[in-house]
C-alpha cells in the first residue's frame, strides 16, 4: 500500500449523510462530517476509497440479491432485520409506493417493503455517483461490527448496551470514537448509531485497501443479474 488514499465510511440519515474520514497511510480516523448532498461530500475527496451503507448494484429481475441472503445468514436470526431487500432497478423509477409495489409484484412476484421505498431517494443518489471517478463499495455496518467481534453481537445498535458494545469494538480496533473531531451541526436527524456505523465502515475501507476484507456475493455462473456485493 504505497499510495496515500482518503478512506471514507458513509451512513445515511433522514436529512443527509454522515461520513467518517481518515487516511490509509496513517490508518486513523481524523474527522466526522455531515452533508445533505452525497455527491458534494465525495467530490471533495477524489482520491478516495468509499464504503457506504446503501445498495449499489440493483437486480433487474430477481427479487432477492444473493449478497443480502448471505448477509442475513452471516448476522444470524437476531440481527437479520437490519438487512433490507432493495428495489429492482426499474421499480426505483416509480413515482409512488403503490406504483412501485405493483410493479415489483409483476416483475418479481413479491411486493416492495415500505422501508425500501422510503430509501428510494438515497439509493438514487448512490446510483448517480457513477460519474465520479471514485472507488465506492457497498458495506453493511452490522456485518462489519460482527467481523470485529468475531462472534454475534449482544445487543441491537440503538440500545444503550448496543452503543457501548460498538464503542468498545471500535476502540479495540484502534479508533478512539470519543476523541475524534465532529464537524457536524446540532442536527436532530443525526443519531449516535449513524456515527458509529460510518466509523466501522471507515475500518472496512481500510481493510479493502490492505486486502484483508472479505466479500459476500453470488458465486458461480451468472445470468447478468444479481451482481450485488457487500464488503466486510
Amino acid at each position: 500500500m504505497n499510495k496515500s488514499l482518503d478512506l471514507i465510511g458513509v451512513d445515511g440519515t433522514s436529512s443527509g449523510w454522515i461520513a467518517s474520514i481518515g487516511n490509509s497511510k496513517k490508518k486513523c480516523l481524523s474527522t466526522v462530517i455531515f452533508s445533505a448532498n452525497l455527491e458534494k461530500l465525495l467530490s471533495d475527496y477524489p482520491n478516495s476509497v468509499v464504503v457506504i451503507d446503501m445498495p449499489i448494484e440493483l437486480n433487474k429481475k430477481n427479487y432477492l440479491r444473493e449478497c443480502d441472503v448471505l448477509a442475513k445468514k452471516y448476522l444470524g436470526k437476531n440481527f437479520q432485520s437490519s438487512i433490507f431487500i432493495p428495489p429492482l432497478k426499474k421499480v426505483l423509477k416509480c413515482n409512488t409506493y403503490q406504483e412501485a409495489n405493483k410493479l415489483s409484484k409483476q416483475m418479481a412476484g413479491k411486493g416492495l417493503s415500505k422501508q425500501s421505498w422510503y430509501l428510494k431517494d438515497k439509493i438514487s443518489e448512490v446510483q448517480s455517483l457513477s460519474k465520479l471517478s471514485i472507488n465506492i463499495y457497498e458495506g453493511h455496518p452490522e456485518c462489519s461490527f460482527k467481523m470485529l467481534k468475531n462472534e454475534p453481537l449482544k445487543a441491537k445498535k440503538k440500545s444503550v448496551l448496543g452503543i457501548f458494545e460498538r464503542l468498545d469494538l471500535l476502540k479495540k480496533a484502534g479508533l478512539d470514537p470519543l476523541s475524534i473531531s465532529l464537524n457536524i451541526d446540532n442536527n436532530p436527524s443525526i443519531k449516535i448509531d449513524d456515527i458509529l456505523d460510518s466509523m466501522v465502515l471507515f475500518l472496512t475501507a481500510l481493510r479493502i485497501v490492505e486486502g484483508s476484507h472479505f466479500c459476500l456475493e453470488k458465486r458461480g455462473i451468472s445470468n447478468g443479474d444479481d451482481n450485488g456485493k457487500i464488503f466486510i
